[in-house]
């Protein structure tokens, strides 16, 4: 048996980010955004300006939305009903009075053009270090999230549950 390369399992999994994104969507629009990290406390994750969502064609299928809030915007929602799901979006998260910028792409769960915090450093060193800490928390707070959303995917009778509650959000003529 010819063993999966590394490319074969990122197109078997792209899926998820697409899911991962259009289900924190639902949330931001549903509960302010809230997420719980368990014992970390919480976080708040915010849809900005630009969102671009994906239909099962790509190529054919793709919308980017460019409004002031993504979570309320008539076309976003009718994208969604026609069965689009979010697969990159311009996001703003909040934790413990921190603010970071990002862009997150679904196909690769990649960041792009990152904005962190402010240091209140004074050494040109201890900012960098400061900057440094700032992205590593960066990750593992989206990492966490992601985890979290795996653990939820996972649990069937909780993501039937899920997915009943979105399907609701989206309206009439949304998919699964």
């Amino acid at each position: 048996m010819i063993g999966l390369t590394m490319v074969d399992k990122m197109k078997r999994t792209q899926f998820l980010g697409r899911e991962f994104l259009t289900w924190m969507l639902f949330k931001a629009a549903t509960e302010e955004g809230v997420f719980r990290l368990d014992e970390d406390g919480e976080v708040q994750m915010l849809f900005e300006r630009a969102v671009t969502l994906e239909g099962d064609n790509p190529a054919r299928e793709m919308s980017t939305i460019k409004v002031d809030d993504p979570t309320d915007s008539a076309e976003v929602m009718l994208s969604l009903r026609l069965g689009k799901k979010v697969s990159k979006a311009r996001l703003l998260l909040e934790s413990e009075g921190k603010e970071f910028a990002f862009t997150l792409d679904a196909a690769s769960l990649a960041l792009r053009s990152v904005t962190l915090p402010d240091s209140m450093a004074m050494d040109h060193t201890e900012v960098m270090a400061e900057k440094a800490d700032f992205a590593t928390e960066l990750e593992e707070t989206l990492q966490k999230l992601f985890m979290g959303f795996i653990g939820l995917r996972l649990n069937l009778d909780a993501w039937s549950l899920e997915v009943s509650k979105m399907a609701k959000w989206i309206g009439p003529w949304g998919k699964e």
